[in-house]
């Protein structure tokens, strides 16, 4: 049996017998892990309001060889994000970027710039709010492809191999490849030259830089498209709509009771140890 130390970020839990969770996270060291929280359930567990989704940690785990479940032993907060759950379109945002890492992370493979990616990305729609959330998503969503090997050369025709220049169209084919205007015959799905402008510019800046930029409201509905038709060229099936905002306001109030309760105990030194 060994212990490991490394930062994650809570994805998703799931209840486990009377008292205890499985926790899904992404780390920096591991990738992604499933651990087990004995007694996270508890009103006085020592994990208190730590585990909840898209929580920043430090964790302890003890690991057996040859079992996918760790054991969960310590969580410190590095960053709660408390304020995700305030806002039902944020929060289903930021679900549908945690769907998509269980999707593409393979568990156990550590990838440290995904998860600083993640990281990044949850710290700029926690700093910026809901104007910043749709387009860090297109943001997460255009590395999640690139650091996962995905993503198509976006820099030249996969024909003619001519570079493309931010000023231009161009088209993506059924093969999941982007070409110029002629060796295209404008056939494909089209990215105008401002999306194109603002693909490029998500490639090269990090996640803060990108989102403080104007943003056009088409290119990035036009960048949404395209790398949803990617995804699902991927996985190889369609994605699963994000949820409905009204009816996602009905768990939020529940989140945030939970998450307070957590939090004063935290205060009062009686969860965390």
């Amino acid at each position: 049996m060994s212990i490991s130390e490394t930062e994650a970020i809570v994805l998703r839990t799931y209840n486990l017998a009377e008292a205890d969770k499985i926790v899904v996270c992404l780390t920096r060291h591991a990738g992604l892990i499933r651990a087990v929280a004995r007694g996270a359930r508890r009103l006085k567990s020592r994990f208190g309001a730590s585990l909840e989704p898209f929580t920043w940690l430090l964790i302890n785990y003890y690991e057996k060889e040859g079992r996918e479940l760790v054991s969960l032993r310590q969580a410190e907060i590095q960053r709660s994000f408390f304020a995700l759950a305030s806002d039902a379109q944020v929060l289903a945002t930021c679900a549908a970027m945690s769907e998509l890492i269980l999707e593409f992370a393979p568990p156990h493979e550590p990838n440290e710039k995904l998860f600083r990616m993640l990281k990044s990305c949850l710290m700029t729609i926690a700093n910026d709010g809901a104007p910043s959330a749709e387009v860090t998503a297109n943001y997460f969503k255009l590395w999640l492809l690139k650091l996962s090997g995905f993503l198509p050369e976006t820099k030249s025709c996969a024909d003619c191999r001519r570079r493309f220049n931010e000023h231009e169209k161009v088209y993506l084919n059924a093969e999941g490849r982007f070409r110029c205007a002629d060796c295209s015959q404008r056939v494909g799905v089209v990215l105008s030259a401002e999306a194109y402008a603002e693909l490029r510019a998500a490639l090269r800046l990090a996640p803060q830089e990108y989102a403080a930029r104007p943003h056009e409201l088409a290119a990035q509905q036009e960048i949404a498209a395209l790398l949803e038709k990617l995804i699902e060229r991927v996985l190889e099936r369609a994605l699963r709509r994000e949820p409905d905002y009204a009816r996602g306001k009905s768990k939020i109030e529940a989140t945030r009771k939970r998450l307070t309760e957590g939090q004063r105990a935290d205060a009062n030194g009686r969860q965390i140890d």
